[in-house]
């Protein structure tokens, strides 16, 4: 007999149990289960019968239904019960944040294990720890024929809650990284929107090499004055050019801003920051007369 209780989650361990044992050949040696509540604790129970497994005895088939069991509860941490703990970390240590930021935090844990899910380094900061859990839950079965979960959770993955706990540290950095970017852009935009009109329309044409010059109305490159002013503004730093792109655009306040080329442009982002400050004012355009005329590309 194989007895596997949880405080919750007893239809979900069931069923991916349910899911692993229908891999056992022959299939009469499937294991029938029942569900019994002792205390605050569900068990399922599973066994099979007597003269079944006398018909289709194999010495080898107990330790077969226990590594079928540590597969399926191996894929049940993964994908159920780690997040379930992130869960937990989020409501214990970062009660700051409001539940649907909470939420946002958890989803963003999910996307970069989810990303980075076969990573096999056992240094990299994204390992994935399969199969550290999986060893471990085999260990647990050489010894006993009954699993609590929880039990085995937080007395055998100790170490993984403490790995589970740095990756949330990592994720809240780069949620609030985001959330001051996103500010950041909001107060740009703000100060475009109330910034009176310079330019009717200014041109931003990618240069085959990755970068991009700017061009006024009449189709002048004003690119080196562009980078005079900037170095007026920012006179201790080293020209960053997407950065100068921005500081431009954001002194000129064109009404209209066409981007040629933008395939060109190696930092795609730098174009999603623009449209986001510039709302409703930036055209990619797919192939006009100034592209064609423009050696830059060429």
């Amino acid at each position: 007999m194989l007895t596997i209780g949880a405080y919750t989650n007893i239809s979900k361990i069931k069923e991916y149990i349910s899911l692993e044992f229908e891999k056992i050949t022959p299939k009469a040696l499937i294991p029938t289960y029942t569900i019994a509540k002792k205390g605050d604790i569900d068990f399922l129970y599973y066994e099979i019968d007597d003269d079944v497994l006398a018909q289709n005895y194999n010495f080898f088939f107990s330790d077969a239904l226990k590594l079928h069991a540590t597969s399926a509860l191996t894929n049940l941490i993964m994908d159920f019960i780690r997040f379930e703990i992130v869960k937990e970390i989020l409501e214990i240590h970062y009660q700051k944040y409001a539940s649907i930021e909470r939420i946002k935090i958890l989803e963003m844990t999910r996307a970069f294990f989810y990303e980075n899910e076969n990573n096999e380094d056992p240094n990299a900061f994204n390992y994935s720890y399969r199969k550290e859990i999986m060893d471990r839950l085999m260990d647990f079965f050489e010894d006993s024929n009954e699993f609590l979960l929880e039990g085995f959770v937080l007395f055998r993955l100790k170490d993984y809650r403490g790995k589970l706990e740095m990756v949330v540290r990592h994720i809240v950095s780069e949620y609030e990284t985001q959330k001051e970017y996103k500010e950041f852009l909001r107060l740009l935009k703000y100060f475009v929107d109330v910034q009176e009109m310079k330019e009717e329309i200014i041109h931003i044409i990618g240069l085959k090499e990755g970068g991009f010059k700017i061009y006024d109305k009449d189709k002048n490159d004003i690119t080196e004055r562009c980078k005079e002013e900037y170095k007026q503004d920012f006179s201790d730093k080293e020209i960053n050019y997407d950065d100068l792109l921005v500081s431009a655009l954001i002194t000129i306040a064109p009404r209209q801003i066409v981007i040629h080329h933008y395939e060109a442009i190696q930092n795609k982002p730098l174009i999603e920051t623009i449209s986001s400050i510039f709302q409703g004012k930036v055209t990619l355009c797919p192939k006009c007369e100034f592209c064609l005329n423009s050696n830059e590309i060429n």
